[in-house]
């Protein structure tokens, strides 16, 4: 692409400064740009300032020669059906779908071997596609859909309930809403969620977060009535999570500052009315995530004693944990409990390994991936005794396509892929590693069109991030494709 020289300085409009000044720590701290954190759909001056800038872009954009050809490439190749994992609830599989160009995918329910229909269409939410179906969770029974409505990406969210047969809304509104899972309680008689106290008016993005708390909600009674479950008062600054484990046996709280991977896990018996809220892990130091369970022994994969990763058991909550499966040299992104089998994904080189063990730790060999890329997935269905599951795989030449996985025989099978308007075979993603300053490798993935004369100059478009602990995986994207 030919360098552009600018006819004239690009006149930027006047921003302005107010005082605006804390004191942190003892020193004082100017911000004059405050106001500018304002709601930019409630507050007039915001929305102005945007327009401005936005107008300045778009005004350079337009001199750019070749955007015509490449808007039209790009649209040619975004517009194909994507798809979701689809997760199996009672007779019904539920998956999100967007047919191609979409602001926004739809939820789509499939009864039994029948055609899937849409069954929640954010699309028809607002005229400009920012108002998004967020979290969503469907009861053990398949008959209901919680769903979390998020407006112009907003942490905040609003919970509604639909009834899957009629199509119904609900009068169930849970607002308050942030940083929540939606857990079905095993009966699907209501779900936990976390929630916020209400903040002042027109604080709503400035507050800061506050008594993050869990709370249960019956279907078809008003939020007010909703039950406490578990706060942290001593901690007010605590964003604290519930999800319930795959046979709706245990409530599996963590709880955490938001600002690192370490966690307090509290944990209850849902089938034991006289089980009170036992504290699990009580010192936060270590991260925690919740695997599963079988029968009254919970796994988790922790970095407790173990910087790259273990699965541990608890066989007895009273108890310290065993380890299942022990830190290696590819640190574990994540496990799952698939019927008689522990499915533990890791980080190799900078893509997706995934091996399996027994529910003891027994070695069970790996997972044959399609290449080299990016695998996820691997969830537990409605049972936790049922080795079948779906996963998704991507790398630079692969748009994601889901696979059907059975544990019991360790094979994969395509469930659905996609449809688009490159040839995946015309590309090659290759693999180089480079020597850091302390002789670490560092992987590097170049993918080229093939027959492609690398020796020679080419065109080149680099990317590299680092930052908050983030590996950036292979993974399909059109805009790099249309480079």
């Amino acid at each position: 692409m030919p360098e552009i020289a600018l006819s004239a300085p690009l006149a930027y409009p006047h921003t302005t400064t107010v005082p605006q000044t804390d004191v942190q720590h003892g020193v004082t701290v100017a911000d004059p740009y405050r106001w500018l954190e304002g709601d930019v759909r409630t507050q007039k001056p915001v929305a102005e300032w945007v327009a401005a800038q936005n107008q300045v872009t778009q005004a350079y954009l337009a001199t750019l020669p070749g955007r015509d050809a490449l808007r039209a490439r790009l649209t040619q190749l975004f517009d194909y059906e994507r798809i979701t994992l689809p997760e199996a609830r009672g007779p019904r599989v539920f998956f999100r779908k967007n047919s191609g160009l979409q602001n926004q995918s739809v939820l789509m329910v499939q009864d039994g071997s029948g055609v899937p229909r849409p069954l929640i269409d954010p699309n028809l939410w607002a005229k400009d596609g920012a108002t998004a179906l967020a979290e969503w969770s469907a009861s053990p029974d398949g008959k209901r859909v919680a769903y979390a409505v998020q407006d112009g990406g907003t942490d905040w969210r609003t919970i509604k309930v639909l009834d899957v047969d009629s199509g119904k809304i609900l009068s169930d509104d849970l607002d308050w809403v942030k940083f929540s899972k939606i857990a079905w309680q095993y009966d699907n008689s209501g779900f936990f969620y976390s929630r916020n106290l209400a903040t002042p008016g027109g604080k709503d993005f400035v507050s800061p977060v506050l008594d993050h708390s869990v709370y249960f909600h019956r279907i078809g009674t008003p939020q007010s009535a909703d039950t406490l479950v578990y706060a942290s008062p001593e901690n007010r600054g605590y964003y604290n999570e519930a999800e319930t484990s795959a046979d709706g046996r245990w409530l599996v709280i963590r709880s955490s500052t938001g600002s690192d991977d370490s966690y307090e896990i509290r944990v209850k018996d849902l089938t034991d009315a006289g089980f009170e809220m036992f504290t699990l892990v009580s010192k936060r130091a270590d991260d925690w995530r919740f695997v599963g369970n079988v029968g009254s022994g919970l796994y988790f994969v922790t970095n407790a004693g173990a910087p790259r990763y273990r699965v541990v058991a608890f066989d007895n909550i009273t108890h310290a944990p065993r380890e299942i499966v022990p830190e290696s040299k590819d640190t574990i992104t994540g496990a799952h409990i698939l019927g008689n089998h522990v499915l533990v994904t890791s980080l190799h080189d900078a893509s997706t390994a995934v091996r399996r063990y027994s529910l003891a730790g027994a070695p069970q060999g790996s997972v044959a991936l399609p290449g080299i890329g990016t695998a996820s997935g691997f969830e537990a269905g409605e049972s936790p005794k049922d080795p079948t599951s779906y996963y998704t795989f991507t790398s630079y030449n692969a748009p994601t396509t889901i696979y059907r996985y059975n544990a019991d025989t360790n094979s994969s099978s395509i469930f659905a892929a996609p449809k688009v308007a490159f040839n995946p075979a015309d590309f090659t993603v290759e693999q180089r590693f480079f020597a850091s300053k302390d002789g670490t490798k560092v992987p590097m993935f170049i993918a080229h069109k093939k027959g492609l004369d690398l020796s020679k100059g080419a065109p080149t478009l680099m990317y590299g991030y680092g930052g908050f602990n983030i590996n950036v995986l292979p993974a399909f994207q059109v805009d790099a494709l249309s480079w």
